[in-house]
């Protein structure tokens, strides 16, 4: 029985997505290996009531909400069961999406309550989890591929970093974040967005191989496909231009 890939696209745009071009790539080089499928789910589609904040959901063994008449039971049946899920988002200030954040609060008794426990202080921050999934699938692999028009990465993620190491422990997950991606969707060329297609197929391809992503690995997806005076050019372009695409909202 193939292993199953649920890739959550939080962007608005849905498959207009420029983060879903990278996420595409990488998902393609795992199903290469023939040992996967995979389901998109565009959560900007799904009927999401807002979290009430009760927390009715951290008393209850399985952690399920009390609201049932939305999409949420069924999403969250498809992250408990999948062999790799992969959250694909744009960076929106320095943070996930809206949609994204109104379906993570929804879900948060599939993570342990929080019962006072501190956070270490011994120079690496955020380095204990105050929460980290229960029940979570054995081998279960958490990604996070995140589009964002800065170069910066150590810099602009360190706010999504700091949340997902509380939330699902350092170390429990992947970020592979995607820098100059709107510049490059609009302004690049297809010559440059091959070259990024073909990194990121072949982190996913090294992922379905070895069941792990090497650092190495890592940085080269992360690697600015623009040179700094060229990507300056490039953002002055897209700002003047931004109202020439139909796609761009």
């Amino acid at each position: 029985m193939a292993k199953k890939i649920l890739i959550m696209v939080a962007s608005p745009k849905n498959e207009r997505s420029g983060t879903l071009i990278p996420t595409k790539a990488f998902v393609e080089g795992m199903l290469e290996s023939g040992d996967y499928e995979a389901e998109y789910v565009f959560i900007d589609r799904l009927n999401i009531k807002p979290c009430r904040g009760c927390l009715t959901c951290w008393g209850r063994p399985d952690g399920s909400c009390f609201i049932k008449d939305d999409d949420v039971p069924a999403t969250r049946k498809k992250l408990e069961e999948a062999d790799v899920v992969i959250w694909s988002f744009p960076l929106f200030l320095f943070s996930i999406p809206g949609q994204m954040k109104v379906l993570m609060d929804r879900i948060v008794g599939m993570v342990h309550p929080y019962m006072g426990q501190k956070l270490k202080e011994d120079g690496q921050n955020m380095n204990k989890p105050m929460h980290g999934l229960q029940n979570q699938k054995p081998g279960q692999k958490i990604i996070l591929l995140s589009s964002c028009a800065w170069m910066d990465l150590d810099v602009v993620y360190e706010p999504i970093v700091k949340q997902f190491d509380i939330i699902l422990g350092k170390g429990k997950y992947y970020l592979i974040a995607c820098p100059q991606m709107r510049a490059l969707h609009h302004r690049g060329g297809e010559r440059r967005l091959n070259m990024l297609r073909k990194r990121y197929a072949e982190g996913g391809a090294e992922l379905a191989k070895t069941n792990d992503i090497s650092k190495e690995t890592i940085d080269l997806m992360q690697k600015p496909i623009f040179g700094d005076d060229a990507y300056v050019t490039l953002v002055t372009e897209f700002v003047t231009h931004m109202f020439d695409r139909d796609d761009n909202f």
